[in-house]
């Protein structure tokens, strides 16, 4: 973290290599941020573009008062939601999840029920407030913490819990209702 902090000072006075190694630190955390948000390669892959950009060009005004990567993650959120508003599509949250999780010996009929189950979540998830679907995102997909996910948002640290909280509740009435349990 250390080292982040000095790279972002150094980008701030023009520093090209430190830039770069801004960038290779962050630009796949980045992407996976961006996808969670997008669902597409290459929107995602100009998520990654805009951000480091806005990076470069802002780097003067970084104050400290937060980590670098919840800095990054919050421009990095900025410039998706903005694509995401611009193509008017909602996230698709957990497919990818679910899929590292998958057993590589998975049956068919294995591979069948989780995706049916990857359905009816994500249909779930749609059936949110979006600041309830935003901070399930954020804490289980992205797994940030409560902390950073309440820098990005710019709300209080409560308020992250209690929407995770209510968020959980209604997933469950809403999966339950449907014959599903998490």
């Amino acid at each position: 973290m250390h080292d982040e902090i000095a790279w972002v000072h150094q980008i701030a006075q023009g520093d090209e290599k430190a830039f770069e190694k801004l960038f290779r630190c962050y630009a796949s955390r980045i992407f996976r941020f961006a996808m969670s948000y997008l669902n597409d390669r290459s929107h995602a892959e100009e998520v990654v573009q805009e951000t480091m950009i806005a990076v470069w060009k802002s780097a003067k005004d970084f104050q400290e008062q937060s980590q670098v990567s919840t800095w990054v993650l919050g421009i990095a959120r900025n410039k998706a939601l903005d694509r995401a508003r611009v193509r008017q599509r909602e996230p698709e949250l957990l497919r990818e999840k679910f899929d590292r999780r998958a057993s590589a010996h998975a049956t068919p009929e294995q591979i069948a029920q989780r995706e049916i189950h990857i359905e009816r979540v994500r249909a779930a998830l749609e059936k949110l407030s979006p600041e309830h679907r935003e901070v399930m995102l954020l804490a289980f997909y992205n797994d940030l913490s409560y902390a950073e996910i309440a820098q990005i948002l710019g709300c209080p640290e409560g308020t992250v819990k209690s929407r995770v909280y209510y968020a959980k509740e209604q997933l469950k009435k809403i999966l339950n209702e449907g014959g599903e349990t998490l």
